[in-house]
C-alpha cells in the first residue's frame, strides 16, 4: 500500500542481533518480573484431572481449572521432520491407552524474543499440536472457536493464549500451533514440483491450520462442541492467517464465521516474490546445487533454520500461487469468491506505539525529531516529504507518537478500511475499534515509555483471549499480563460477550449491550469500545479523519 515495508507483527522484523542486546540491556529486568507471574506449578492446587475424552486417535485425560477442562498437546497433524519437513501436513498417528493431555505440546521452531520471555526458543518440529479449553458441566453443541496466534508468523505459540473466561461462559475454545518461519513458508521451484498440484509451495503453516480445523469437524463433538458452528479468529500473523482461510478453497465448508483482529490489507506475498527470497534462504544454509537443495535444506538442524532466518532478515508470511491460494485475498473478497461466512474485524487505536517504543525507548533512547524525520525518509523513500506535511511534528506531543500516527494509520487503520469494503458487500461484517487507553502494559516493559503507550498493538488480546494474570493454570503459565481493573473487567465482559454471541449466532449484538451496526460501503460505522465498558459509533467520516485514510489511498 506504501513504500513502507509491510509487516503486521513488526516485532517479527525486527534483526535478532537487537532482539539480543534489548535482552543484555533490559531483559533481565523483563524476565524477572515476567516470572514472578509464571512460576506458577505445572498443576495448580486446585487442579484434578479431567474427565477422559475419547477422540478418533485415541482417549486424552486433561485437567481441571476451575469450571474449564483443558485438554493440551493434542496432535492434529504428523510430525513434520525427515522427509515431511516442506511437505502438506500428514494425518497423526493413533495411540492406546489414555495420553497425557495436562500439559502444552511443543512450540514450533522459533528464535527468543522479549515479548514472550517465559518460553524461549524452541527447536522442536514436532509441534502440530493443539490446545481444547472447555466448560465442564454442559451439554453438547456448544459454539467452537479455533484461535491462531499471533507473532509476525516467525514467534508464538498456542499456549501464549489462555482462554479461561470466554471458554467458562459456555464456548469451546481451540488454540493451534502451526509451523513458523522457513518450515512454515519456504517458497521454491522445487519445492513446487513436490506439491500435489505441482506449482505451489510456500503456505506449510496455513496448510497445517487446515489440517487442524479438519481435526476440529471430525473430533470436536466429543468435547461437547458443535462441528457445524465453527469460528476462526487470530491477532496480528494470526488475523492474516484468517484471511488466507477465508480466501482458501482448501477451506470451504470448514467454519462458520471470521474474526479478524489488527491485521491492515490482509497482504501476502507473490509466489514469485516469495520464491526469490527462498533461494537466499537456501545459498544463506550453503544449499546451492539444484539437484541436492531440498535434500541439502532437510538435512538443517532446528538451529540452522533459526540463524538462516537472522542472517537474512527474510519476511516470512502467507504466499499466493497454487490451488489453496491462487489469488490474494484482498482480491478474493473484492470478487465476491471467497469462503462467505460472517465476519468481524478491526484494530486498536494506536497500533504501532509498543513498536516505536520497543525499537527506541526500550533500547536506546527516546525517538528525537531527527530520528522520526530520518525514519519517514527512510520507510517512505520519494513519498517521505509528502509524509512529513502531512503528520507534521508540532501537531503531536512527541516525536514518537507522530512516528506511530504515520504507521498505524498506513498499516492497520486504513489498510482494514478495503477489507471491510469488499467483505460487507457480501457477507454481514461488524467492524470495531478498541480504545480503552488504559489498558495494561505487558511486564517486559521496564523502561518507562516517554509518550502514551494507548491502546497499542495486542492490548485487546487480555480482554477476551487471557484468563486473569493472577490466576495460575495447568500449563504451567499466567496470561502475562497485569489483572484487569475493575472498569477495564466490565469492558473485557462486553467484550466477551460480543464476541461469542457472534461466535454463537454471526451476529455480535444481544438484548442487554448497545447496539453493534453492520457495516457496509453507505454508512461504515464501526463500533468504538472505550474504557470502562462505554461504546460509540465511530462514522466513517471520523475515522478517515483521524487516520488520514483519504491521504493515504490517494499515495496508492
Amino acid at each position: 500500500m506504501t513504500a513502507y515495508k509491510q509487516a503486521s507483527d513488526a516485532r517479527s522484523n525486527r534483526p535478532a542481533r537487537r532482539l539480543a542486546r534489548t535482552f543484555l540491556r533490559q531483559g533481565i529486568a523483563a524476565v524477572c518480573a515476567w516470572s514472578m507471574l509464571t512460576a506458577w506449578p505445572a498443576h495448580a492446587d486446585n487442579a484434578d484431572d479431567a474427565a477422559v475424552i475419547t477422540t478418533r486417535a485415541g482417549a486424552l485425560r486433561g485437567v481441571e481449572h476451575g469450571v474449564v477442562d483443558v485438554y493440551q498437546g493434542i496432535p492434529y497433524a504428523a510430525p513434520p521432520v525427515g522427509d515431511l519437513r516442506w511437505r502438506a501436513p500428514q494425518p497423526a498417528a493413533s495411540w492406546t491407552g489414555i495420553r497425557d493431555a495436562t500439559q502444552p505440546g511443543n512450540a514450533c521452531v522459533q528464535s527468543a524474543t522479549f515479548w514472550r520471555p517465559g518460553n524461549g526458543a524452541s527447536w522442536h518440529e514436532d509441534c502440530l499440536n493443539l490446545n481444547v479449553w472447555k466448560p465442564r458441566h454442559v451439554d453438547a453443541h456448544l459454539p467452537v472457536i479455533v484461535w491462531f496466534h499471533g507473532g509476525g508468523w516467525i514467534n508464538g505459540a498456542g499456549a501464549d493464549m489462555q482462554p479461561v473466561q470466554i471458554a467458562s461462559q459456555g464456548n469451546i475454545v481451540v488454540t493451534v500451533d502451526y509451523r513458523l518461519g522457513a518450515l512454515g513458508y519456504l517458497a521454491l521451484p522445487a519445492l513446487d514440483a513436490e506439491s500435489s498440484d505441482r506449482q505451489s509451495s510456500g503456505n506449510y503453516g496455513d496448510l497445517d491450520k487446515i489440517s487442524a480445523l479438519k481435526w476440529v469437524r471430525q473430533n470436536i463433538a466429543a468435547f461437547g462442541g458443535d462441528p457445524d458452528n465453527v469460528s476462526i479468529g487470530g491477532q496480528s500473523a494470526g488475523a492474516g492467517s484468517v484471511c488466507w482461510l477465508l480466501a482458501s478453497p482448501a477451506a470451504k465448508g470448514l467454519f462458520n464465521r471470521a474474526i479478524i483482529e489488527s491485521i491492515g490489507d490482509c497482504a501476502i506475498v507473490s509466489h514469485d516474490t516469495a520464491t526469490t527470497r527462498g533461494k537466499t534462504f537456501a545459498e544463506a544454509l550453503g544449499c546451492t546445487d539444484p539437484s541436492t537443495e531440498i535434500a541439502c535444506l532437510r538435512r538443517k538442524r532446528p538451529a540452522d533454520i533459526i540463524d538462516a532466518q537472522v542472517k537474512t532478515n527474510l519476511t516470512w508470511r502467507p504466499v499466493t500461487g497454487g490451488s489453496a491460494q491462487p489469488v490474494p485475498a484482498l482480491d478474493a473478497f473484492r470478487s465476491g469468491n471467497f469462503n462467505r461466512v460472517p465476519v468481524l474485524v478491526g484494530n486498536v487505536r494506536h497500533e504501532t506505539r509498543v513498536f516505536v517504543y520497543e525499537g527506541n525507548d526500550m533500547v536506546r533512547q527516546p525517538l528525537t525529531p531527527d530520528g522520526y524525520r530520518s525514519s519517514v525518509q527512510t520507510q517512505m523513500g520519494d513519498k517521505a516529504s509528502r509524509v512529513l506535511a502531512e503528520y507534521p511534528l508540532n501537531a503531536y506531543p512527541s516525536a514518537g507518537v507522530a512516528l506511530a500516527a504515520v504507521q498505524t494509520d498506513s498499516r492497520f487503520a486504513c489498510g482494514s478500511v478495503p477489507v471491510a469494503d469488499a467483505l460487507s458487500a457480501w457477507v454481514p461484517t461488524y467492524t470495531y475499534e478498541f480504545r480503552d487507553d488504559t489498558a495494561p502494559h505487558t511486564p517486559y516493559m521496564v523502561v518507562p515509555p516517554s509518550f502514551e503507550i494507548g491502546a497499542a498493538h495486542s492490548s485487546e488480546l487480555q480482554y477476551i483471549w487471557r484468563g486473569d494474570a493472577a490466576t495460575p493454570v495447568s500449563s504451567g503459565q499466567s496470561s502475562g499480563y497485569l489483572p484487569l481493573s475493575p472498569e477495564q473487567s466490565r469492558l473485557s465482559q462486553m467484550m466477551q460477550t460480543y464476541w461469542a454471541n457472534f461466535a454463537r449466532t454471526g451476529n455480535p449484538n444481544t438484548a442487554t449491550q448497545p447496539d453493534w451496526p453492520r457495516y457496509d460501503t453507505a454508512k461504515t460505522q464501526r463500533l468504538g469500545l472505550l474504557p470502562g465498558g462505554a461504546t460509540d459509533i465511530i462514522t466513517g467520516d471520523a475515522y478517515a479523519k483521524e487516520h488520514h485514510c483519504g491521504f493515504w489511498a490517494a499515495m496508492q
